[in-house]
């Protein structure tokens, strides 16, 4: 029988979790599959995008393939990364389908880390390395992270040190300042582009990571704006958007991200990422530690109709690194 390609409903969340549990191997209280999360990622109401977030690919009535979908609209131009892309064992060529059929909906398809076998069969799929994301991070309260630490070893003691030596640092130039706001009060929300006060709004309502939107001033002026997740002792930066983006002022806000985080309750480390020397430089120069290897940023653009600005940023936001939940401590200092 043919395959088809049908968008999910909250009718379909037993099937759908049991599906991915089983492609992934996880348990059956794995977070990402829980009711509250499942909900908010594909059917609870987003003010950006009115349409479907979620597809399964069917056959005889069993379903062979998942995807569900990060949005991103560019200028008009329509995208989406995939999350929760997984394909049956026994329906091979599933996974290819869902891509092909998704390729033909949207503008493009982003694709952002996974596995060393995603990474290695997107290219056959037709997807071309677009970028590369850094990732940095920096312990803020080291005690507390190594109390909380998921490798209890004998590098503990020697880790501590130096964390404690790392989570030490200068705080952001004098005059600048951030302030947690709700999405209604940026004054000009179409500097936010390409994402929207609609979109903030539904990033705070997610039901794993506790989310917080900030106004980034310079005596007074506003800079931009960023938002932190925390989650399993990580204050994450999903996102920062800066009104004009150059090393000095990526390296201010990335130290007020810093300085907001270790206000969080129950938050030790700080981790960030982003894509390009400019926003690279600026984390580095605000004591953030980046990791050795870069994340390769895949892009599908058959259509040839995105056209990306040239300091757009690669970021947590731009998938579910925000609030992805291995269901444990993973700290990366």
């Amino acid at each position: 029988m043919k395959s088809v390609l049908r968008p999910t409903t909250p009718d379909d969340l037993s099937a759908v979790s049991e599906f991915l549990q089983r492609v992934f191997g996880a348990a059956a209280n794995a977070p990402f599959t829980q009711s509250a999360v499942m909900h908010w990622k594909y059917w609870n109401a987003r003010g950006d995008w009115p349409e479907p977030r979620a597809y399964v690919l069917e056959r005889d009535g069993a379903i062979t393939a998942h995807a569900g979908l990060w949005p991103l609209v560019v200028n008009g131009v329509r995208g989406v990364h995939m999350i929760d892309w997984a394909s049956a064992p026994e329906a091979p060529g599933a996974g290819l389908l869902m891509v092909q059929k998704l390729a033909a909906m949207f503008d493009f398809i982003i694709a952002i880390g996974g596995s060393d076998m995603t990474r290695a069969i997107l290219p056959a799929y037709g997807f071309a390395e677009h970028a590369q994301q850094w990732t940095g991070a920096r312990p803020i309260h080291p005690l507390r992270q190594i109390l909380t630490h998921q490798h209890k070893n004998w590098k503990l003691i020697p880790r501590l040190g130096r964390n404690m030596m790392w989570s030490s640092g200068s705080s952001a130039p004098t005059g600048w300042i951030a302030e947690e706001i709700a999405p209604e009060r940026v004054d000009d929300p179409a500097r936010l582009a390409p994402r929207s006060a609609e979109f903030f709004r539904y990033l705070l309502a997610c039901p794993i990571a506790g989310v917080h939107f900030y106004q980034v001033r310079e005596g007074g002026k506003a800079r931009g704006h960023f938002v932190l997740s925390a989650i399993r002792g990580q204050a994450r930066l999903a996102g920062l958007w800066l009104y004009e983006t150059n090393p000095p002022s990526a390296r201010a806000a990335y130290l007020l991200a810093q300085a907001e985080a270790r206000k969080l309750a129950d938050a030790n480390e700080f981790t960030a990422a982003g894509s390009g020397t400019v926003t690279e430089q600026g984390a580095r120069e605000s004591g953030l530690h980046l990791l050795g290897e870069m994340t390769p940023v895949f892009l599908l653009n058959k259509k040839k109709n995105l056209a990306l600005p040239p300091d757009f940023q690669f970021q947590l936001v731009e998938y579910d690194g925000f609030f992805l939940d291995a269901g444990g401590y993973c700290y990366l200092t």
